[in-house]
């Protein structure tokens, strides 16, 4: 009986102490660049809430994340280098995170808070890498990399897919706030904007307000999707003022990289040099706020450099929380800069190292999808840069900081200082296996298991992505004239009987090539799939980026048996007699009943 008093004492002692502690919005954008903000300079762009949120709190004038989305996810979520959780790419299993990794959702779960996911995820789109299997109680979004349908499409609500309708950022924004307003316990909130990424689909009159200003259809498309994240951002802070907790709601608004330029074309990004995908400034150089109101002092811009790496940490510092990592933290705690009014700190804060890495794409198994380049080493004076040639550039960033002089010939030694930094970082950092982690099949509670055409690796040729590169948005076609194969790696918790689905179509009317499975060894055969054209969903885009459209897929079932256990799931492709051709966007597994 005493221990069980204890224990009782225990729980409310810590639920206690959890009540006491600051609630936490973190609000993350999606190739929104450091030049999409009036505060930083852009006279064309409206951004009233941002900024004041800049104004009340604090913001970094040069802080890094990743070049593309899912490495700083992974980071931003565990404060740990996005290589060390397994994560590398944004595709084909390489943006899913290593299952034990310890996400800031899970050490603030632990402490009493209720964790909640509003919009992208992209670090894993089945169970247990999704945000239900990485310390969320509430997802309403996507999991995977990419989204086609901003406007009346369908996003996953828990473990049930649900129809929405009107823009999605707004339906993001309503859920968040839903969540903030009803849970009386302290919350972390995720509010993980899909836009201004592509495609460039806004309701009519953002779009109308920037033409008016002279801008090009992919300047208005960004900049008014912007405004509504600035307008979203206002309802949810009107919102917390109701409610009685905007005081006591720490706020972190951030970007996942540099801009993306499509076609080339290029706006305002304080002249840095290089865009999303690449590592110079323009790149992962990206706008970072924090406010705290009492706890913060306003109106600061801090000058030390910082990383996504640091978030988790920070956040961990200001809420009280102390507890001890499953896995090395890479980041650093950055509260004695935000909470020191006078900026002392500023003046001692010691010089740092960041290390930044990306990927190369790539579309068969054999192919090296980690090298130690393209990568950079940046301080706060110096950034170093290797292509994809291993070809390094230096700069010196406090007498150039557009990088319009490339100055390595003036100072080998340093660049070579900082070459062994960064290879000894990698070589460190570096996993020794980045094989795709397997899909789960047979959870209790999910019966349901996308396999999506960008996720396979093509095996056999005879089959390509369609759109080439094979992100998210992609699918699979078939050539032809030769057979082909592709297959996804799985691992079955619970053997059974299941329905396997192919969502395909038949893009030249018919297809008579062989179609079959295989599934730990047995082999199964579509008998035949019924010609099916898909009917495109236009949308509502104001510039063409050559992404993938929304479409509708014909299903074709096939029963079949799997045993607990790994192993594979491939599809092969048999030659067409016409050389037609066949698309494939995605597999699914059913559990079944019986």
């Amino acid at each position: 009986m005493s221990a069980f008093i204890a224990s009782l004492v225990a729980c409310s002692t810590q639920t206690n102490i959890a009540s006491q502690r600051p609630n936490i919005l973190l609000v993350l954008t999606d190739d929104q660049g450091w030049g999409d903000l009036g505060l930083n300079g852009n006279q064309k762009i409206d951004t009233p809430t941002i900024d004041k949120l800049a104004h009340d709190g604090v913001s970094f004038d040069r802080f890094y994340v990743s070049p593309v989305c899912s490495p700083t996810r992974a980071s931003l979520l565990t404060g740990r280098h996005s290589l060390a959780t397994g994560v590398h790419s944004v595709t084909r299993g390489g943006e899913k995170m290593l299952p034990d990794e310890q996400t800031i959702a899970e050490y603030l779960q632990d402490a009493g808070y209720k964790t909640g996911l509003f919009g992208k995820w992209h670090n894993g789109l089945q169970y247990p890498h999704n945000p239900l299997g990485q310390g969320f109680d509430e997802f309403y979004g996507f999991a995977d990399g990419h989204i086609t349908d901003y406007f009346d499409g369908h996003l996953q609500h828990n473990r049930s897919t649900e129809a929405f309708a009107g823009y999605l950022p707004d339906r993001l924004t309503d859920h968040a706030i839903e969540f903030m307003r009803d849970n009386q316990q302290p919350f972390f909130a995720y509010l993980s904007f899909n836009t201004p990424h592509s495609p460039f689909e806004l309701p009519q009159q953002y779009f109308d307000k920037y033409k008016k200003r002279g801008l090009t259809n992919v300047e208005a498309s960004v900049y008014g999707m912007v405004e509504n994240i600035d307008q979203n951002l206002q309802r949810v802070f009107r919102q917390l003022e109701r409610n009685g907790s905007l005081n006591n709601t720490i706020v972190v608004f951030l970007s996942d990289n540099g801009p993306a330029f499509p076609g080339g074309q290029a706006r305002y990004n304080g002249e840095m040099k290089g865009w999303k995908g690449k590592l110079d400034e323009g790149g992962v150089r990206v706008p970072f706020i924090i406010s705290w109101p009492d706890h913060i002092s306003g109106g600061r811009r801090i000058t030390p450099i910082a990383q996504h790496l640091d978030v988790l940490p920070t956040l961990l510092a200001l809420t009280g929380i102390d507890s001890a990592p499953v896995k090395p933290i890479h980041g650093d705690d950055l509260t004695p800069l935000i909470l020191d009014a006078n900026q002392a700190q500023a003046v001692n804060w010691p010089d740092r190292t960041l290390f930044t890495h990306h990927f190369r794409n790539t579309t068969r198994p054999d192919e090296v999808a980690i090298s130690e380049s393209p990568g950079a080493v940046r301080t706060q004076r110096w950034l170093a840069t290797s292509d994809h040639n291993d070809h390094w550039s230096l700069y010196d960033l406090e007498a150039d900081p557009k990088q319009t002089q490339n100055v390595a010939s003036e100072h080998p030694t340093r660049l070579a200082e900082l070459k062994q930094e960064y290879a000894q970082w990698y070589r460190k950092t570096r996993l020794p296996d980045y094989t795709p982690l397997p899909v789960h099949v047979g959870h209790a509670g999910y019966p349901e298991v996308m396999f999506p055409a960008h996720e396979a690796a093509i095996v056999k040729e005879g089959v390509n992505y369609r759109h080439g590169d094979g992100w998210a948005h992609d699918w699979l076609i078939s050539t032809g004239q030769t057979a082909g194969q592709i297959q996804w790696p799985i691992d079955v918790i619970n053997g059974g009987s299941y329905e396997l689905v192919i969502g395909y179509e038949t893009p030249d009317g018919s297809y008579d090539g062989e179609i079959t499975a295989q599934a730990q060894g047995a082999r199964y055969t579509f008998d035949s799939l019924p010609p099916y054209q898909s009917t495109v969903r236009q949308g509502q885009r104001r510039a063409e980026t050559g992404e993938a459209p929304t479409q509708s897929w014909a299903e074709q079932s096939q029963k079949i048996k799997l045993h607990a256990g790994p192993g594979e799931l491939t599809l092969s492709f048999g030659r067409d007699a016409q050389n037609r051709n066949l698309a494939v966007k995605y597999l699914r597994l059913v559990k079944r009943n019986d």
